[in-house]
């Protein structure tokens, strides 16, 4: 729930993954920059790992700041704002939210978040909030 923002004259919360949630891709960058220096022997090139190490670096600021979850008066929506793409579920449409935990994200306290659509739409995924139980609460209170 880091990085949340509220506008209260349009009721909107604007909410983003949190940096812990990406834990997994920091290794895998130390280890695509700095594993084929450390042990030559290992069979990958420099060069590789760093294109490597790039590609993960793009994708976790893509996945960190190229999307962010809303909580509207309309309903809940999943908005990627480099792109303007938005995906909303309609509160009237609103199906079962699920709290979604693997070990290492347990570990970290970080969580997702799946949203089912009623209506047999297109769910959504909301990844990496600090604390996806309390945001699963607010979203099943306003959606009542």
């Amino acid at each position: 729930m880091t990085e949340k923002e509220t506008d209260q004259s349009q009721g909107t919360q604007v909410f983003r993954p949190c940096g812990r949630a990406f834990f997994v891709y920091y290794v895998a960058m130390a280890i695509c920059f700095f594993g084929p220096q450390i042990n030559p022997a290992a069979g990958l090139p420099a060069w590789l790992g760093l294109v490597l190490g790039l590609i993960l670096v793009a994708a976790v600021v893509y996945m960190r700041w190229g999307q962010e979850y809303r909580l509207t008066p309309r309903g809940v929506s999943k908005v990627w704002p480099w792109t303007g793409r938005e995906v909303e579920i309609p509160w009237e449409n609103l199906g079962e939210v699920t709290v979604r935990r693997g070990l290492t994200q347990t570990l970290l306290r970080v969580g997702n978040l799946s949203i089912q659509d009623k209506s047999g739409g297109p769910g959504l995924f909301w990844f990496g909030l600090s604390d996806p139980k309390a945001v699963q609460e607010v979203i099943q209170r306003r959606g009542r």
